[in-house]
Order: structure tokens, then C-alpha cells, then sequence
């Protein structure tokens, strides 16, 4: 997206910067809380927050509105023409953005202007983040140039008077002001690729501190929670069995590419295992949470593919949704009791019970317990190639 920058503009007081003009001017307000501050859909309201008569947004003694009703919702389809004449394209709104809505004729939005100026300079240095200006009128009775624009005529004209060139909307008739419950004037939103709104604030400029950072430092913090989130949901479950281990459903290649996409949101972390005295390659699949790893991958190096995946982890699901740890022999079906074996070498003292595919073997190790009355499972191994004798 297009981007440059936006020159601070002279501290003239113009026209209230509300949708329905009040008599004020600019400045922070006497509320200790007052001060602009960004907000998402889960900020509290602070207590000092009042509503006027007839309203149900809670502003500070200023004005200033706290919160906005499109938290949480979807950005409305924004349509229109460029300060430049081309038509604005929505499919340019694919990427985290702020949406800056602003006018000529508040004199807060030209107190801003500085603010907004560095603003723009350091969304330009970050890929992850855009930038839109949306020029808008003061009210749908306020549409005609000489209330928009003054004595520019047009934002086209004041850019090229300034020599500034930004990516900027024109809401010529107030319908995109209307759309986005405007009411007031500057007003930042941050969107995210999903177009949905996570973020709102009003003016820099009377904010406390160093107020681009501190905005910036917000747009991070969003950005990082949703990341959390929507990796939360995405993730794929941890689960071993008779068809698989997670993405490994078949004899795959013993390569680091063919296991990060069969183990995909999770880091592969090369490693070795020592064996009758030799070490030998492995990949360990670590979840970005834990230190311990959810599998271990093995190689059969005749074939140069995967041999075999283990895991000791107990948030792995087996194909009856046991866990290492807690799951018991007793409750295991007879039928794959059946299959149960004493171990040998290595494995000497504990219980191999084998189920075996046409084309895969899927094993249970059991450790029985000091009474011998039962035994707890402490191991699931999935085997790609049934005709590969587990050990």
C-alpha cells in the first residue's frame, strides 16, 4: 500500500471536531483518565467514563469517547475515490492496518497532523502493518468544499500545495463517517487481515509520554495476542496411532522438510540417540510451550525414510484417547491384550502389546506396576512399514 507522510499542520483552531459541533477547545482533559488511550473489545471503562443525555458511548470530560461499537465487529465495506481520482480498492484492506479519520476542518485532527506524520514514517518500516487515511466531513450537513476542504478546494489540492502524497479516502457525502459511528474527530482503528476492528483511538497529540510509541507498542501487543490465539485454534491435536502419528500417515522421507509439514505447528529440532554404543541422527517435535518433546522421529537410513515415531509425552492421545502416565492395561480391549509380549534387550521387564495394519504397526509399552496387578503405559510408537520388526 501506498504510504507517505503527513506534515504537521499549523495549531489553528478550527471547527469542533464532533459529529454534532459542541463548544470546546483543544487540549487533554481534567479526568486524570481523560487522556486519549487506546482500547480494545475486552478494556474495562474506567468509572470516571460518563455518557451524555441520550447517548451510550462513555466519553472523558472532554468528549473523547473511550470506546467505539465497532470493537470486536467487522470493518463496514469501504467504497469511494482517492485523494489521487482512482478508485479505492478493498482488497488492499489484506494486511493489519490503521485507519486514520481525519478532516481538514478539525483543528484537532490538524494538532494530530505531527503525531500522524511520524505515525505513517514508522508503518513504512513494517511489512506486517498499513496504513489509510479516510478524509471525512464533520457531518452529512457539512459536505460541500468550502466546509471540507477551506480554502484548499480538495484534499488533492492541499497535497499538492504541501507536496505530501498518502494513501487517502474521500468521504465525500459522510456515508463513510456514518458507516464507521464516528463521533469523533481524529480517530485511529486498528484492523486486522481478517477485517475485523481490535483496536481504537482518538487523538495523539494530547496523550502523555511518548505517544507514537506507546500507540505502536499497543498495535504489537494486539497483533501478538491474536497471534497466540489463532495458534491456539489452528493447532493441530497431538495424537498417535494404528493410522499415524499426526501428519505421518505412511513411509515419508527422513528430511526436515518432510517433517515440518508432517508435524506443522510444531518446531522440529534435529538431535541424536545413542544406541549399542553408536549415535545416530533423530528429529525431536517440540511444542513452542514445553521443553520435552511431543515425539521423536527415527530413520531407517537403508530407505532414507522415517523407521519410527515415539512419544513418552502424556498430552498425546492414543486411538482410545489414552495418555502416557495414566493409562492402565486393565483397559485395554482384550483383543489388543492379545497382542501383549514381554520385552527383550532394552525393553526387558516391561510389556509389548503390538497391533499390526497391512502396511503399519502401532505398539504400547506397559511397565507393570510393584504389585504386578496392573500396568501403567509409558510409551506408543507408530511404525510405518509393518514389514520393519519393532524392537
Amino acid at each position: 500500500m501506498k504510504r507517505a507522510i503527513l506534515a504537521a499542520a499549523g495549531l489553528v483552531l478550527l471547527s469542533a471536531c464532533e459529529t454534532v459541533p459542541r463548544h470546546h477547545e483543544h487540549g487533554a482533559s481534567t479526568d486524570p483518565q481523560g487522556e486519549a488511550s487506546f482500547t480494545t473489545a475486552s478494556a474495562p471503562t474506567p468509572e470516571s467514563a460518563k455518557a451524555r443525555k441520550g447517548e451510550t458511548i462513555a466519553r472523558d470530560a472532554y468528549g473523547r469517547p473511550y470506546t467505539h461499537a465497532l470493537l470486536g465487529e467487522p470493518l463496514p465495506a469501504l467504497s469511494g475515490e482517492m485523494a489521487d481520482g482512482a478508485t479505492f480498492d478493498p482488497a488492499s484492506l489484506d494486511n493489519w492496518t490503521i485507519i486514520h479519520v481525519w478532516g481538514l476542518w478539525c483543528g484537532d485532527s490538524m494538532a494530530d497532523a505531527p503525531y500522524t506524520a511520524a505515525l505513517v514514517t514508522a508503518i513504512e518500516q513494517d511489512p506486517d502493518l498499513d496504513f489509510l487515511s479516510i478524509h471525512t466531513p464533520q457531518n452529512p450537513n457539512r459536505t460541500n468544499p468550502k466546509d471540507m476542504f477551506g480554502k484548499h478546494g480538495s484534499v488533492a489540492a492541499y497535497f499538492d500545495s504541501k507536496g505530501y502524497s498518502f494513501p487517502t479516502l474521500v468521504d465525500d457525502d459522510a456515508s463513510l463517517r456514518q458507516a464507521l459511528e464516528i463521533n469523533w474527530t481524529p480517530s485511529y482503528f486498528l484492523v486486522d487481515p481478517d477485517g475485523i476492528v481490535r483496536g481504537y483511538r482518538t487523538d495523539l497529540s494530547i496523550a502523555r509520554g511518548e505517544p507514537v510509541k506507546d500507540f505502536l507498542k499497543d498495535v504489537a501487543r494486539v497483533k501478538a495476542e491474536r497471534k497466540n490465539i489463532e495458534a491456539e485454534q489452528t493447532s493441530p491435536v497431538a495424537s498417535i496411532g494404528p493410522d499415524g502419528a499426526m501428519g505421518v500417515t505412511g513411509a515419508i522421507p527422513f528430511n526436515t522438510t518432510s517433517i515440518r509439514a508432517a508435524f506443522s505447528g510444531y518446531e522440529v529440532v534435529p538431535d541424536k540417540m545413542t544406541s549399542e554404543g553408536q549415535a545416530y541422527p533423530v528429529f525431536n517435535i517440540v511444542a513452542e510451550t514445553d521443553t520435552r518433546p511431543v515425539y521423536v522421529v527415527e530413520s531407517d537410513w537403508s530407505l532414507g525414510q522415517v523407521y519410527r515415531v515415539s512419544t513418552t509425552h502424556p498430552d498425546v492421545a492414543g486411538p482410545n484417547g489414552e495418555h502416557v502416565g495414566t493409562y492402565r492395561l486393565s483397559a485395554l480391549p482384550e483383543s489388543a491384550r492379545a497382542g501383549c509380549v514381554e520385552g527383550m534387550d532394552a525393553s526387558a521387564g516391561l510389556l509389548m502389546c503390538n497391533e499390526i495394519g497391512t502396511n503399519a504397526q502401532f505398539q504400547r509399552v506397559f511397565d507393570p506396576l510393584e504389585d504386578g496387578a496392573d500396568a501403567v503405559l509409558v510409551r506408543m510408537t507408530y511404525y510405518p512399514s509393518a514389514s520393519k520388526a519393532p524392537d
